[in-house]
């Protein structure tokens, strides 16, 4: 009697684990997280974090591959994987906020620097030295200061969508192109001082 029960009970365990299931309720948590993530624009604002949520990810599936193919299933490395990317993919969203904001903040700033350059190049163009030679000069300063002023503008209409980095990037190309019209005009002027000694 007793060897009927002991042979019962080890069909019952090896049924049990042979039927054991996927954690299915934190798999679903753990990618809702990477998707909350992804949506935080984390690819733009965060990769590093986000890549390594990824990895994650593809650990937790290949686990969860490589135990389908078992016939003693075990979903405890699996759960552990799960845990593991929620808490990355929650990281991968903060760092995304986080970093979106300070990208924010730094196209502002540039935003309020290219202008100030704008407005000093502008008045620098109007003291360039102006006579036989300088028209071709002062239309590619002007030139520069046109293309500097339309890249401020869309910097601003990349800061009204939120693509913060790109408005950034037309910011800093702003101020860099009014700045090289100011540098211009002064070398110009000295040109003009060193020849009339």
């Amino acid at each position: 009697m007793k060897k009927v029960c002991y042979a019962l009970l080890a069909l019952a365990l090896i049924g049990l684990i042979a039927c054991a299931k996927p954690p299915q309720k934190e798999i679903d948590a753990a990618k809702a997280a990477l998707n909350a993530a992804k949506q935080a624009e984390a690819d733009i604002y965060a990769p590093e974090s986000l890549k390594a949520a990824k990895d994650k990810e593809s650990q937790l599936d290949t686990e969860l591959a490589n135990q389908q193919n078992k016939f003693f299933k075990s979903y405890k490395v699996a759960a552990q994987l799960c845990t593991e990317l929620k808490s990355l993919a929650e990281k991968a969203k903060a760092d995304a906020v986080a970093g979106k904001e300070k990208t924010k903040t730094e196209a502002q700033e540039l935003i309020t620097a290219a202008e100030t350059a704008i407005t000093t190049a502008t008045e620098d163009l109007k003291k360039a030295p102006k006579g036989k030679g300088s028209q071709a000069d002062l239309a590619a300063m002007q030139g520069d200061l046109d293309a500097a002023t339309a890249a401020l503008n869309e910097a601003k209409e990349l800061m009204n969508t939120e693509k913060y980095l790109d408005a950034k990037a037309k910011a800093e190309s702003a101020k860099t192109q009014a700045e090289g019209v100011s540098t211009a005009v002064q070398n110009a002027i000295e040109m003009k001082k060193g020849g009339k000694k």
